[in-house]
Order: C-alpha cells, then sequence, then structure tokens
C-alpha cells in the first residue's frame, strides 16, 4: 500500500525552474517535445518540432495516432480540438497557462518527402501556436525541404530523400542542429568540434525502480552532452536543451548515434549548452515495440500533461541537473 502511495504522489508533484529549458524532438520525439513544451510552459522557452503535430492530437488513442496524427486518413488534426485540449488540461491545472506560451520561439520542420507524417500536419501545428499567440518573428515553419522521415545533417546519415530508413538521419548539406538552437536561442557563437569525453550517460533507473511495466519504456542510461565550460556539480549556471529521439532510434536500435551525429554537440560546446538525451527502450509488454516515446497514452493516460509519467520522469532528471544531483555512470 506504502509503495501505491509512493508512486500516486511522484507523478503529481509538481517541479518548477528558475532557469528557461529548450527542447526539440523528432517523430515521437517532437510529438514527446510538443507536450512537454505545453506541459511546462512557464519554463520552456522554445520547441523544436521535427515531423510532429499539434498538442494531443491522438486523445489517447492508438488509431488516432496512426490515421489522424501520421497519415491523414481521417483527416488533418484539428486545431480547435487541441487548443481545447490544452485549455481544459490548464484549467483543471494539470499543464501551465497557455498564456506563456506565447512568449515562446517554435521551429517546425515538415520534410516534404516524409511519408510517415503527412508534412501539411506540420502546418497544423504551426497554426496551433499561433492560435495561442506566437507571433510570426518567433516561428520558423520549414516545409521545403526534400526530406524524408528523418533528421537533417550537413555530412552524416543516410541520402536526403530517403523516406523512411534507420538511424533516420539524413544528409541534407543542412545543419539541423544548429537551424534549431539559433533560432531558438537567437543567434549563438560558431560551433566547434564537440570532444567525446564530454558525452556521458546517467542512471534514468534511479527515476523508476520499479518492474516490469512500470518501467514507462525507458532505457536504464539516459545521455547527456556537458560542455567543458560547464559542470555537473553544485546548481547548474549553462544553457539546457532537451533533445528527444525518435522511434527506432532507441540505443538497442542505434546506439549513441543520435547524440553524436545529429549535431547539436557541436553548438553545445561552443555556446555553453549542456544537451540531454534522454532514452526509451523497446518493451514489448507495454505495447511500444518501436521504442517511441509516449503520445498516445500507452504509458498513462496523462501522458500529455506535467502528471504523464515519462513527462513527469524527465522533469525530475532536469531537476536533478539543475541542483547538481543528476547521477552519472
Amino acid at each position: 500500500m506504502k509503495r501505491f502511495l509512493f508512486i500516486i504522489v511522484f507523478l503529481v508533484s509538481q517541479t518548477s525552474w528558475a532557469q528557461k529549458i529548450t527542447v526539440s524532438g523528432i517523430s515521437s520525439g517532437a510529438y514527446m517535445a510538443h507536450h512537454f513544451h505545453m506541459a511546462h510552459s512557464a519554463s520552456v522557452s522554445g520547441a523544436a518540432l521535427v515531423a510532429g503535430g499539434p498538442y494531443f492530437c491522438s486523445g489517447g488513442l492508438v488509431w488516432n495516432a496512426l490515421k489522424l496524427c501520421m497519415e491523414t486518413q481521417l483527416g488533418l488534426p484539428s486545431v480547435r480540438d487541441s487548443l481545447d485540449a490544452a485549455d481544459r488540461m490548464a484549467r483543471l491545472g494539470k499543464i501551465d497557462p497557455v498564456q506563456n506560451v506565447k512568449n515562446s520561439k517554435v521551429y517546425v520542420l515538415a520534410g516534404t518527402l516524409d511519408d510517415v507524417v503527412d508534412p501539411r500536419i506540420g502546418e497544423v501545428t504551426i497554426e496551433f501556436y499561433k492560435r495561442l499567440g506566437v507571433p510570426d518573428r518567433q516561428i520558423i515553419l520549414e516545409n521545403k525541404l526534400a526530406i524524408g522521415h528523418a533528421f537533417p545533417t550537413e555530412n552524416y546519415g543516410n541520402a536526403c530523400s530517403s523516406p523512411r530508413q534507420g538511424p533516420f538521419i539524413s544528409n541534407c548539406k543542412r545543419d539541423g542542429a544548429g537551424e534549431i538552437l539559433n533560432h531558438l536561442y537567437g543567434k549563438l557563437k560558431p560551433k566547434t568540434k564537440a570532444l567525446n569525453n564530454r558525452l556521458f550517460s546517467f542512471d534514468q533507473s534511479a527515476y523508476f525502480k520499479w518492474p516490469g511495466i512500470l518501467r514507462l519504456s525507458l532505457h536504464d542510461n539516459g545521455l547527456i552532452y556537458v560542455p567543458s565550460g560547464c559542470s555537473l556539480t553544485g546548481k547548474q549556471k549553462c544553457k539546457i536543451h532537451v533533445a528527444f529521439h525518435g522511434c527506432k532510434q532507441t540505443q538497442e536500435d542505434i546506439g549513441s548515434t543520435y547524440a553524436t551525429q545529429t549535431g547539436f554537440n557541436t553548438w553545445a560546446e561552443a555556446n555553453n549548452i549542456i544537451v540531454l538525451y534522454p532514452q526509451t527502450r523497446i518493451d514489448h509488454m507495454i505495447g511500444n515495440p518501436n521504442g517511441c516515446w509516449d503520445w498516445w497514452g500507452y504509458s498513462s493516460y496523462d501522458f500529455h500533461t506535467k502528471n504523464g509519467a515519462q513527462i513527469k520522469i524527465v522533469a525530475q532528471i532536469i531537476d536533478d541537473l539543475m541542483n547538481g544531483k543528476l547521477a552519472l555512470k
């Protein structure tokens, strides 16, 4: 009984941060980044979404996730439904007030060759943010790039036109990470070489020391890039960016490739930005065979709010990072 009460208290506790956070993600990671942004909009100042869609698009149903929020046999997602869901969650105190969002910077990439997530869904996401008051000057919509379902880089990965192929990173002669970070933070110092010895793993298992389904499809180890100008001891003063990988980009699938090859670390090293790479795992028992982040409800029905199991854990990881308590392995 005590264990049950501990889990309930853990899931409803609140977290806030003194400094601003930015987030990004691709595919399921884009939906995760978007939900995290909406849940913690008082602390998250910017979000970059690659092949993602609007808030609570799935409505908690995997069929909607597949046929409304990726493919569009059911039509395009409704901006009005997403706005209503966000307003409802804010009134219940499950996400921060939606008025915060108008101060955010937003970057959305919808590749013209993406046959996994219909690129028109990116335009719906932009409309959602505009209806929340985000001005045009704070928004970038990249919907002209001939890329498939992948994260774009300058010189690593598949051919840019590959529609869907692991590791879902494509060489498009475009610095996607640089475009994202320069938009979210403003003009940064030129990137430099990332240092191999500054990429660490940390103990994610400390946040879900429960068996079976209560692992929530999260990996035992997360990854974090700490620039040489930053430290993990004491109160954190460096900027923090959270980068969510997509489906089939787990460590079982591609190792640390998302953390090492997307390009975030080169900008991070030059600009004292800590990049946190939370990690999922393949979990057939919980209904997540592709290692996706939860954006349709496999881990908790409140997946799109502060009470959502995965959002809650990532928030706690950030809190520990801020306070010099993150346990490295």
